[in-house]
């Protein structure tokens, strides 16, 4: 038999470890596309299973930097997520650049960052969260990408140096009062109806008690919010949503109608209506957001085993059932 002292045990040890630890490296990086190098991680992320296979989201704030540079991809998986708040409050940052594979900018990921300057949006972006930029006071232009679904409630709100918005007329929604407290809104004083996209209406600027909207308009989102003049607005058959915020504190509205193309009423639509006297809710909504009638005085009619029905019984709401 042969006898081993114990240092070359040790020593033939250390070297299977070695091997084993660079065949794991080997295995990790061997066919990616470009390397990544951990020492300039400025984040902590998590890995997780989607149903098209693993994408990472990015869950903390490490390091303060002015040029944030989101990757395509860590170890070969893709990046498409920043979580709620990662760098929000960060006075250092000074631009913002995502990865080819970035999907989704959650609630206030960016918000209020006083010195970001510029954003570089990526052709994959489908979806800027809820006050994702929010006062975000330095930022002077956004250019949203082509592929973008929608803008998040509060989106760019008090984002006061924004003058120059670009957005694709394919997007599909805007949340309530995205752009407000920005100089680009206030440019567009002059024009009565503000439109986003195909018919989004996201501003009324008209003197008129009793409004009738374009045939062209097809969604609104906070238009009507905090609006003390307008008494009644007429909807016009093709509107397909009254977004968050829609009426939000109009305290003056007494009467609006719901066309039958309505298919979505969105969170506080109607909050604090305090004048409103009727409102009838037709059998294609299909969908109707949080807190949409609080503080709303309207009698609301219902058809008969609608899901508007459903939704006044489950939140606690009076009803009549409309003819």
């Amino acid at each position: 038999m042969k006898h081993f002292s114990r240092g070359i045990v040790l020593k033939a040890l250390l070297i299977a470890v070695s091997v084993a630890v660079m065949g794991m490296i080997a295995g990790c990086t061997s066919g990616l596309a470009e390397p990544f190098d951990l020492n300039n991680l400025f984040f902590e992320y998590d890995t997780v299973s989607g149903s098209d296979g693993q994408y990472i989201i990015i869950t903390k704030h490490i390091a303060s930097q002015s040029d944030v540079k989101i990757p395509d991809a860590i170890y070969g998986i893709p990046v498409r997520e920043v979580a709620d708040s990662v760098f929000a409050g960060d006075n250092m940052i000074k631009t913002v650049t995502f990865g080819k594979n970035m999907r989704f900018i959650r609630s206030n990921a960016f918000g209020n960052c006083p010195h970001l300057q510029s954003v570089t949006f990526n052709v994959s972006m489908s979806d800027i969260g809820d006050y994702a930029f929010k006062d975000c006071a330095a930022l002077s232009s956004v250019s949203l990408p082509k592929n973008i679904d929608s803008v998040g409630r509060g989106a760019f709100y008090g984002c006061k140096a924004l003058s120059e918005v670009t957005v694709p007329d394919t997007i599909a929604s805007v949340g309530g009062r995205a752009f407000a407290d920005t100089a680009w809104l206030d440019a567009q004083s002059q024009e009565a109806f503000v439109t986003l996209g195909d018919g989004i209406l996201i501003a009324y600027n008209g003197s008129k008690t009793a409004v009738k909207l374009p045939k062209e308009i097809k969604q609104i989102s906070a238009a009507f919010a905090g609006n003390a003049t307008v008494e009644s607005v007429a909807l016009k058959n093709g509107i397909i949503s009254i977004g968050d915020m829609a009426f939000m504190g109009s305290s003056s509205l007494k009467s609006v109608n719901i066309p039958s193309t309505v298919t979505s009423i969105g969170s506080n639509a109607f909050y604090g209506c305090t004048s409103l006297e009727k409102i009838i809710i037709g059998e294609n909504v299909k969908s109707i957001g949080s807190d949409t009638f609080t503080n709303c005085t309207a009698a609301i009619y219902v058809k008969k085993g609608s899901y508007a029905e459903q939704y006044c019984t489950q939140n606690g709401l009076d009803y009549l059932l409309a003819k």
